[in-house]
């Protein structure tokens, strides 16, 4: 479908109303005898125009009407105040959020923890980590340099890489 079709599929419902100008009604007839994509999108929308003017309607009685205005029209029953206390809106997300932490700390009371070995590794693992780091960084200097190949001596600035030129 070119953008030229889709201009004229959006004209189609005011042509079928009878709501163009004279010309523009003549472009789009013209236009139709020559695409068939829009030529079948014209023949859906009058077969939808069709059956939708085909409908009967239903004749009921008047009596009927008002039974369903007054239904409309009729406020709530106003909830007690012991009923509203007891079951308000509120208790759902309050019982749900309970549940989930009620779940979430079954799971977690239920894992079994490390053993005790393991966690005294850790931290002397640390406790050695810490000392080694005060001992090298303990005056504020660094003991060991690596030289840095990417450095630029030159402080001077070369100009805007991302300038195109």
């Amino acid at each position: 479908m070119t953008m030229e079709c889709r201009i004229y599929t959006e004209s189609l419902t005011a042509l079928m109303d009878g709501e163009l100008p004279p010309d523009d009604t003549k472009t789009i007839r013209a236009h139709l005898l020559v695409c068939r994509s829009c030529d079948a999108e014209y023949r859906s929308l009058l077969f939808s125009y069709n059956l939708v003017g085909n409908i009967q309607l239903i004749d009921s009685q008047p009596a009927a009407w008002t039974v369903i205005e007054n239904r409309i029209r009729t406020a709530r029953e106003k909830r007690g105040f012991l009923r509203r206390l007891l079951f308000p809106n509120i208790w759902v997300p309050v019982g749900a959020l309970g549940t989930l932490v009620l779940v979430a700390a079954s799971v977690f009371w239920f894992i079994p923890s490390q053993n005790k070995s393991d966690t005294q590794a850790m931290q002397q693992i640390l406790r050695s980590y810490i000392q080694e780091r005060n001992r090298e960084f303990g005056d504020g200097a660094v003991r060991v340099v690596n030289y840095n190949p990417f450095r630029d001596n030159n402080r001077r600035p070369k100009g805007n890489p991302f300038k195109t030129e």
